[in-house]
């Protein structure tokens, strides 16, 4: 079975849990670019990180940003500053750039896995998309 949620969804998801406004663009099957938009004061400009999906265990997903230079320790200072605002056993930080999300934290999106064994986690052009079995 495959199901998917359009990245404007997500979106709206991940604003509502963190107050933060992202947005999402595709990079691979397995890579999602995660853009938040700063205010310059006079300008505004989009900085993004690539998050790159590693592995999908149970309710558990592990998963790689990176930047390029300079950008990994923002994204560390950043997740920092946010932390407040994520809720409580939602992320840990692990080593080498590696956030581990732990996805039945998600009010939302908990009756999906209530419902169905989730294998695989894969991007597509306009949306995400989510390949499991009923239980």
């Amino acid at each position: 079975m495959k199901a998917s949620i359009s990245y404007q969804e997500l979106q709206k998801i991940v604003t509502e849990q963190t107050q933060q406004p992202i947005s999402f663009e595709f990079v691979d099957q397995k890579t999602i670019k995660v853009l938040y938009e700063v205010n310059l004061g006079i300008i505004k400009k989009k900085i993004g990180i690539d998050v790159k999906v590693l592995e999908l265990v149970g309710t558990e997903l592990k998963v790689q940003y990176s930047g390029g230079f300079g950008m990994d320790g923002m994204v560390g200072m950043a997740l920092n500053l946010v932390k407040d605002k994520i809720p409580a056993g939602l992320l840990e930080e692990l080593p080498n750039r590696v956030l581990l999300i732990h996805l039945d934290r998600i009010d939302k999106i908990k009756p999906v896995f209530e419902r169905i064994n989730v294998k695989d986690i894969n991007m597509l052009a306009e949306a995400l998309e989510v390949v499991g079995d009923f239980k």
